[in-house]
């Protein structure tokens, strides 16, 4: 869990405030002298985040708790009356929940790495279970080359991850009909037993 705390004065007085968030369960806390923050729904938990902003206030202060991806964790800023207490940075000069271009480069290799890695898993124990026993999984036949593809894709371009632009691109199309196809050719392979005739000794 990553866990932020501040020690600040607002309004001359000395306030606690804390940052709870969960990378398992993407739940979200705020405690302000110990005393829980009640934030809206839709910020409690959010799934596949990019960087959020919880607005609360301290003795008539606005507060703001920004979270900035770092590649696969979250950095968390408090700005009191739009200004971050540990740099000094009027909130006007940055925007505090956009992810760095490190964070964005890290996740990018990441998604990249763990797609490859699953593909060629997903190809090999396939391979194994149609050589070993004839029996094969219609989902894992197909996953393997779609997965690849999607490694390749994010490998090569410089798309944005997690979201998919409005309109889509004819590129983002196109590989996704030729993870299809792929992904189709080979269930299509291992349904009529072609892994059997390439690996006949198997």
């Amino acid at each position: 869990m990553t866990k932020r705390t501040w020690q600040v004065t607002i309004g001359g007085a000395a306030h606690g405030i804390e940052f709870r968030h969960s990378p398992i369960t993407n739940r979200r806390q705020i405690f302000v002298d110990g005393r829980g923050i009640s934030l809206p729904k839709e910020q409690r938990r959010i799934q596949w985040d990019t960087g959020t902003r919880h607005h609360f206030s301290v003795a008539d202060h606005e507060c703001l708790i920004a979270t900035r991806s770092s590649g696969f964790d979250f950095e968390p800023h408090l700005y009191v009356d739009a200004v971050d207490v540990d740099t000094g940075k009027p909130l006007s000069q940055e925007d505090p929940s956009k992810p760095t271009e490190e964070a964005v480069r890290t996740r990018r290799v990441g998604v990249v790495v763990i797609s490859l890695l699953a593909g060629v898993a997903c190809i090999w124990i396939n391979a194994r279970m149609v050589l070993s026993s004839g029996d094969y999984f219609p989902f894992l036949a197909s996953l393997g080359p779609a997965l690849l593809v999607i490694s390749g894709y994010y490998a090569l371009l410089p798309d944005a991850l997690w979201v998919i632009p409005k309109p889509m691109p004819l590129r983002m199309i196109a590989m996704l009909l030729l993870a299809f196809a792929l992904g189709l050719a080979n269930w299509w392979a291992t349904h009529n037993g072609l892994y059997s005739l390439l690996f006949p000794s198997a």
